[in-house]
């Protein structure tokens, strides 16, 4: 399984999120899915240790989200 997602905001801001640093992970998987299908996705709110505090993504500020290595 691919442990690693890169968000880049519409902003330019790029956020990696690795699987053992946020609580909702697999949520965030199956967000990353919806999206990318051109699907409606839910407005998420992800918290962890490396995230500092908590962000949140929805369709209106994401520009791409993909897996890395």
């Amino acid at each position: 399984m691919n442990d690693k997602i890169k968000i880049t905001f519409k902003n330019n801001f790029v956020r990696i999120v690795e699987s053992n640093n946020i609580r909702n992970f697999n949520s965030l998987v199956d967000w990353l899915e919806k999206f990318n299908k051109g699907e409606d996705v839910p407005f998420l709110t992800m918290s962890g240790r490396d995230l500092g505090s908590a962000i949140a993504i929805n369709k209106n500020n994401v520009k791409s989200i993909e897996f890395i290595k």
